[in-house]
């Protein structure tokens, strides 16, 4: 993977988080999707909007390219985290 090879990171490294078998990549991959719903939450109440009743906000591209500029990021987020904990 490119991010791996950039980070000089191992992102095929297995991990066990909370019972769930995953590698580095997959796990900062979806730490990136909850931070980019976090944002969207966060969002929506400043600017009073109901994300139950009213779907327009779903935007999966936006979504998308979110989780994707933050990937890198996430993955040394949570390489440090592991080493942290160890």
């Amino acid at each position: 993977m490119k991010i791996g090879k950039t980070l000089e990171i191992d992102v095929t490294e297995k991990l066990d988080i909370h019972g769930m078998d995953m590698t580095l990549y997959s796990s900062a991959r979806w730490l990136a999707l909850i931070r980019g719903i976090e944002v969207i939450d966060k969002k929506a109440q400043q600017l009073n909007i109901d994300l139950e009743s009213n779907k327009k906000w779903v935007k999966p591209l936006a979504l998308q390219k979110y989780v994707d500029e933050e990937t890198p990021a996430c993955v040394t987020e949570v390489k440090t985290l592991l080493e942290n904990e160890e």
